[in-house]
C-alpha cells in the first residue's frame, strides 16, 4: 500500500517539489546523524575519533578494501578534477618538490599524485591504517608516519597537502594546526563547502565523521582557513579547482605561506 501511495505521489506531483522533498529528508537524516556523531565523540582526542570512524565504517565500505576514506576519496569525477588540478600545480615547479601529505587516509588520492612529487611524507592520526599503507604501497617509496596534526610537530617539506581533514575537527583543534603551517612554502586545502556566496564561514562544530554542511537549519558552514577566526598569514591564494556536490562544493585552494 506504502509503495502505491509513493508512486502515486510521484506521478501527481512535479518534479521539483519531489526534488525539494528530497533535500529536505537527506538534511534531517545528516542532521540526525550528526547529534549521534556529537554524542559519541565527546571528549575524545583524534586518534580515538578517526580510529573509531575507520573501525565502524561510518565513511561507509568498499569492496576488497579493510579501510575506507569516504566517497571524497574514491568518486572518480571528484578525484579526477583534484589531481589534474594538483599534479599541473606540482608540474610548474623546476624540479619535483618535496610534499607532506596530511591525514592522508586511505592513500587513494596520494597514490595519483606520487610521480608528481619528490620526497613523500604521508601521515595519518590512525596508527593501523599508517601501518596497513605501509604494506599496500610499499613499492611508492612513501614515507608513512603517524601524525596527528593538531598536537604534533609537522614534518618538514616544501608543499602540504590537507584534503577534506579540516571539515572533521573543531575551531580550537583547526588553530592548532594553522599555528603551525608556516614552515610550508604551499598549502594546498580541500574543503567541502556551500555552494552560496555568502554563508558564514568556520562556524564550530565537535569533532567527527560529520561535516559543517548542513548540521541545522541555521548553520550551513564551511572551512575558510583565511577568514576568522584562523585569519591564516599568507601572502597569496587561489583557487586550483572545484568540484561540485549536490547543493556543496568541494573547493581546492592553494595558500602561499612564504
Amino acid at each position: 500500500m506504502r509503495k502505491r501511495l509513493r508512486r502515486l505521489i510521484k506521478l501527481i506531483l512535479p518534479t521539483f517539489i519531489m526534488e525539494f522533498r528530497g533535500r529536505v529528508l537527506y538534511a534531517r537524516k545528516y542532521r540526525a546523524g550528526n547529534k549521534r556523531s556529537d554524542l559519541q565523540f565527546a571528549n575524545k582526542s583524534p586518534k580515538e575519533v578517526f580510529t573509531t570512524i575507520y573501525r565502524e565504517n561510518l565513511w561507509g565500505t568498499c569492496e576488497g578494501s579493510d579501510y575506507y576514506s569516504g566517497s571524497g576519496s574514491h568518486d572518480e569525477t571528484r578525484l579526477g578534477v583534484y589531481v589534474d588540478a594538483v599534479s599541473s600545480f606540482l608540474s610548474r615547479f623546476p624540479s619535483k618538490p618535496n610534499v607532506v601529505d596530511l591525514g592522508c587516509g586511505d592513500f587513494n588520492v596520494g597514490k595519483e599524485l606520487r610521480a608528481f612529487c619528490g620526497e613523500y611524507i604521508a601521515g595519518d592520526v590512525v596508527d593501523l591504517l599508517v601501518d596497513r599503507n605501509k604494506l599496500v604501497y610499499n613499492e611508492m617509496e612513501v614515507d608513512f608516519r603517524s601524525i596527528d596534526i593538531c598536537e604534533d610537530e609537522l614534518p618538514i617539506g616544501e608543499v602540504a597537502f590537507v584534503r577534506q581533514v579540516l571539515q572533521h575537527l573543531n575551531n580550537e583543534q583547526i588553530m592548532k594546526f594553522v599555528n603551525k603551517v608556516q614552515i610550508y612554502r604551499y598549502l594546498i586545502v580541500s574543503e567541502g563547502l556551500p555552494r552560496k556566496e555568502n554563508f558564514v564561514a568556520n562556524v564550530d562544530k565537535p569533532i567527527g565523521d560529520g561535516i559543517r554542511f548542513k548540521r541545522s537549519r541555521k548553520e550551513n558552514s564551511g572551512v575558510v582557513l583565511h577568514l576568522p577566526p584562523f585569519n591564516l598569514s599568507h601572502i597569496s591564494n587561489s583557487v586550483l579547482c572545484e568540484a561540485m556536490e549536490g547543493d556543496a562544493v568541494i573547493r581546492t585552494t592553494v595558500y602561499q605561506l612564504q
